[in-house]
């Protein structure tokens, strides 16, 4: 019995604590999305672009891409994905989700696109364009 209040009383919290008294959305923020698989091309050409698939996961079921966020130095470039959670009662699971990156190399040469994958550690995409 006890245990039924408590989830009442888990879900009235959630629900209340999602109450718009100020005007802003209580129940939206950020964090990272991690890569677990990449399907590219190892090749390319100039001016052209090159399309990657990128699977990725969030920490709830309210998660969903929200942008890159790319360093690059010279022909490297660090890519993390942004991933946006709106919504105050989000599904507890660890979902995958898939979206496309698109590189536009403005000149020749090989590039090397670190994806990345936990806090410490990135999958690796070497391109050569033409």
């Amino acid at each position: 019995m006890w245990q039924k209040l408590m989830a009442i009383l888990i879900i009235f919290g959630l629900f209340n604590s999602c109450n718009d008294d100020d005007g802003e959305d209580k129940c939206i923020s950020t964090g990272i999305g991690y890569v677990t698989s990449v399907n590219s091309p190892t090749s390319g050409m100039v001016n052209e672009t090159i399309d990657i698939d990128l699977d990725f996961i969030v920490i709830d079921g309210c998660g969903e891409f929200g942008e890159f966020i790319e360093n690059q130095e010279n022909n490297v470039l660090n890519i993390t994905i942004e991933a946006k959670y709106e919504g105050c009662i989000c599904t507890q699971d660890i979902p995958a989700r898939k979206i496309n990156y698109q590189f536009f190399p403005e000149s020749a040469g090989d590039y090397e696109l670190n994806f990345r994958s936990s806090p410490t550690e990135f999958i690796t995409v070497n391109l050569s364009i033409n």
